[in-house]
């Protein structure tokens, strides 16, 4: 069922490491893929060529300067297929570099190489001729003859928090090391981390709706500071996380960060302890396909384990203002912040799923913001895994129609007779499983697809 790139020149990755293990559909995409160009592979493509390649049944994209055609991967795409159309005809090295990439992601990237991008392109900010027009949004609709391998509908919007916004934010994007300045533990297997700002970047946007930075282990060799383009940190196996609120005083990032026996760089990073170092890219922001500025009544917010932390963030954002200073003694601060902000009437439905309940992550916080927002924020913790003595008010098993439905019954009796599917959007965040048996689920209820916004 499963083979071994024939065409990808890193398969080994590193030394002792088993290859990487690609599915025989990606091989015979990729194999079709490259009928096209009759064994005429490592050609030199200039980026205007490049550029021209911006359809959905002609998409190709530069990484470290190197060309792809993912016209057949395209469908395929586990984050959908917004997010690698968007790239189309430019250079997407930020973009696949700002998120964490397993050694399968890149080596099934590896099998759609066609080519070496000109020395003109070798700077990751985007370079396009002068013609150059962003491609519009991927839409399966438009083309009857594509098949539909997803169970989340492929015209969602998908906001990665891997996804670099717009031209304009992407000299901001900084390497550093930075240091571990506090660690207290959250969860049996979750830390709070308090990250330190290098001093000179404290004013970039580090925290804004849907905002993250990846994180990596840092080596001695490492160079303290540099942009996101220098290829000294090429081999660095990057992370995304997202902070869910700044300091006060703007020194500190604070993260939740669960560890995972597998996870390469959560599994080091709860390994350090505070004064030890790590290796931070960003501040990196999300597509534009959401906007939080736009959200006037409801928006409802999904979200499975650590995917509670761009909830998090968000809801911290709105209440607090960035600073996510929840203490009563504030309270007149934040409300004067809450007049300035655009969404100062928006009100939240969390839906927040976990396996047990000492698996959930930041319980105590969201529940005293809830009181002192008790008309703005409503809160539902969902347990998959109960055992006797679970809390009688969290509901149990898997989020299904049926149960977001009961979610939302206060919100229906007060918008009836307006439809509820018209009054908000939607912001998913979990694992891909968890991402798309849920959009399956609000397509049930009635959802469009462009109010549904899968965080991957």
């Amino acid at each position: 069922m499963y083979g071994i790139p024939k065409n990808s020149n890193n398969h080994n990755g590193g030394i002792g490491l088993p290859p990487p293990v690609i599915s025989e559909m990606v091989i015979k995409l990729s194999n079709k893929a490259m009928e096209k160009y009759n064994g005429i592979i490592g050609k030199t493509y200039s980026v205007e060529e490049v550029s021209r390649h911006n359809k959905k049944d002609d998409c190709w994209i530069i990484v470290n300067n190197k060309v792809y055609d993912m016209t057949e991967y395209l469908l395929y795409h586990p984050g959908g297929p917004n997010l690698l159309f968007k790239c189309a005809g430019r250079d997407a090295t930020d973009d696949f570099e700002g998120m964490f990439h397993s050694r399968n992601a890149k080596a099934i990237l590896e099998r759609f190489y066609i080519g070496k991008a000109s020395s003109s392109s070798s700077s990751s900010s985007i370079l396009l001729s002068p013609n150059y027009k962003p491609p519009p949004s991927f839409s399966s609709s438009s083309s009857s003859s594509y098949p539909k391998p997803f169970l989340v509908p492929s015209t969602s919007t998908t906001v990665t928090l891997s996804t670099v916004s717009t031209p304009k934010n992407r000299n901001k994007i900084i390497v550093s090391k930075v240091k571990i300045d506090k660690k207290i533990k959250s969860t049996e297997n979750t830390f709070h981390y308090f990250i330190e700002i290098p001093e000179e970047h404290k004013n970039l946007e580090w925290i804004s709706p849907l905002s993250h930075v990846s994180l990596a282990k840092y080596n001695n060799e490492d160079t303290t500071t540099t942009t996101s383009s220098n290829n000294n940190h090429e081999n660095s196996t990057f992370k995304s996380y997202t902070p869910i609120k700044l300091t006060k005083d703007k020194k500190y990032l604070e993260f939740l960060i669960k560890g995972y026996e597998n996870g390469e760089v959560s599994k080091h990073i709860h390994q350090l302890k505070e004064g030890d170092h790590l290796l931070l890219k960003g501040p990196i922001q999300t597509a534009d396909n959401f906007n939080f500025e736009k959200q006037q009544n409801y928006l409802l917010l999904i979200a499975g384990g650590t995917g509670i932390t761009p909830m998090i963030q968000i809801i911290l954002e709105s209440f607090y203002n960035n600073s996510g200073n929840n203490n009563n003694n504030n309270n007149n601060n934040n409300n004067n912040n809450n007049n300035n902000n655009n969404n100062n009437n928006l009100k939240f439905i969390l839906i927040y799923s976990s396996n047990n309940e000492n698996d959930i992550i930041y319980k105590n916080e969201l529940d005293e913001i809830s009181k002192q927002f008790k008309e703005r924020l409503f809160i539902h913790y969902v347990i998959t895994k109960p055992c006797n003595n679970t809390e009688a008010s969290f509901k149990k098993g898997r989020i299904n129609q049926d149960m977001i439905l009961t979610c939302l019954e206060p919100i229906i009796i007060k918008l009836i007779p307006k439809m509820i599917t018209d009054s908000m959007e939607t912001l998913v965040c979990g694992p891909i499983d968890f991402n798309q048996s849920i959009s399956k689920e609000l397509l049930k209820i009635g959802f469009k697809d462009n109010q549904i916004h899968l965080l991957q």
